[in-house]
């Protein structure tokens, strides 16, 4: 049977499926989804895993995002159905700046993301929206179908946009009052605890009980020790090429340890922005140095990796760093510990949370860093206790059970929980928060 046909039969049977019991109904709204899942940006893999799972428990996901046509995918998952609509949000410029034409597409995807929904829900109803990074088109679809609307806030950008440019920076009172818009939403999933806690602080300390915490996951089909592959005396960091992930640490670390052990390599896989800002240019000058200074030995990796490609450098590795001045959770860091490595990370925001004590956490510091880094490449027995613990650790965020989590939260707000269910759930909530607290001991 040809890939035609057996799209064709696969819909026929979830149609009949359909008829029998209706299918649980999402919007997921997202600015960020990745194309054939190459994506250095977390809230995209977040939603690519997500919604994969959540098709897998039955439901039918409809995933708007931006893309550089309209058109509209069909996968058929597990007992469910994912669908990819893309909204093509681009417009003609009369000017450059990367700043305002990000923020300017912004409001264009929120209000064609407002009429693609809308036409939608108009066929069959949604049963829940659930939006990522972008407000204002969930808010209004919220109001003008009358629908419950659930918002996951990956980061705070009044804190985080301190890390900044001086240009971003112009626009925080943009940002706070896109965020303020929250306290519509029905409930609000923070990705760590550390920013659950923040955002009640700094906007809705009165209504706390609407925030929960569910993290985010690990694909533990792609992200595992594998054996097959060669370790290599390598360290590895990776991340956006901005402030808040430390990228400015990486050239003084780098060069300190490239230095003084002559047979290690260093990893950096910092894409650069296309048009990197006036306070990253020196640092950016500093990555090029390094490649002339250290050839073979400091690699820069300039375009995002693939899954497999990262589960395969991860392997190779014997450490990895994340010396980040803003992480609301640490994606990658997660990743390098389900496949084993030893990680040392800053101490800022949800790392902490993740790494638990199956890695070294310290404050920001290039000294620190290069003085823990040392330490751990001259002891390969803490590096494979620190390894298997991660490997442990990463088990507990698994993304079937957050999936589960998160369907458990959209069927409350959408009526389709018996009461008496609810108080069960809520004690998953409290039992899922607990579980990541508990230390590794092997």
């Amino acid at each position: 049977m040809g890939n035609t046909g057996k799209i064709m039969l696969e819909s026929i049977i979830h149609s009949l499926k359909s008829l029998l019991k209706k299918p649980f109904k999402i919007g997921m709204i997202t600015a960020q989804y990745p194309e054939k899942e190459v994506s250095n940006l977390g809230v995209a893999i977040h939603v690519l895993y997500l919604t994969r799972e959540l098709a897998r428990l039955g439901c039918e996901v409809h995933v708007f995002t931006n893309g550089n046509k309209i058109s509209k995918k069909i996968e058929y998952i597990g007992e469910g159905k994912r669908i990819i609509h893309r909204i093509n949000a681009s417009f003609k410029f009369p000017f450059q700046n990367s700043v305002i034409e990000k923020k300017l597409l912004r409001i264009i995807f929120d209000n064609k993301v407002m009429d693609a929904i809308l036409k939608e829900n108009s066929h069959e109803k949604f049963d829940i929206l659930h939006s990522h990074i972008t407000i204002f088109g969930a808010l209004m679809s919220k109001y003008f179908n009358n629908l419950g609307w659930i918002h996951t806030f990956h980061s705070l950008e009044k804190n985080r946009i301190k890390f900044m440019s001086k240009e971003q920076k112009k626009y925080l009172g943009i940002e706070k009052w896109y965020e303020s818009a929250l306290s519509y939403a029905d409930a609000l999933i923070a990705v760590s605890k550390n920013l659950k806690e923040t955002y009640i602080k700094n906007y809705d300390p009165k209504e706390k009980q609407k925030v929960f915490y569910i993290p985010n996951g690990v694909d533990s089909e792609i992200f595992k020790p594998d054996n097959s592959i060669a370790e290599d005396k390598k360290i590895t960091c990776i991340g956006r090429f901005s402030r808040e992930k430390g990228v400015d640490f990486i050239p003084k670390i780098a060069s300190k340890i490239l230095s003084k052990d002559k047979e290690t390599k260093f990893v950096a896989v910092f894409p650069p922005d296309k048009l990197i800002h006036e306070t990253l240019e020196k640092t950016k000058n500093q990555f090029e140095t390094l490649e002339k200074t250290f050839p073979e030995r400091f690699i820069w990796v300039k375009e995002p990796l693939g899954r497999k490609e990262l589960a395969k450098l991860y392997n190779e590795s014997i450490i990895y760093i994340q010396p980040s001045r803003y992480e609301s959770f640490g994606m990658t860091v997660l990743e390098a510990m389900a496949c084993g490595k030893a990680v040392i990370t800053s101490d800022r925001g949800g790392l902490p949370e993740v790494v638990g004590n199956a890695g070294i956490i310290i404050k920001l510091n290039s000294n620190i860093f290069t003085r823990e880094i040392l330490k751990l490449l001259n002891n390969p027995k803490l590096r494979g206790k620190l390894g298997s613990r991660g490997v442990q650790r990463a088990k507990l965020f698994d993304w079937g059970k957050i999936a589960k989590e998160t369907l458990d939260l959209y069927q409350i707000l959408a009526k389709k929980k018996p009461e008496e269910e609810q108080e069960r759930i809520t004690e998953g909530f409290k039992h899922l928060t607990e579980s990541k607290n508990q230390e590794i001991k092997l």
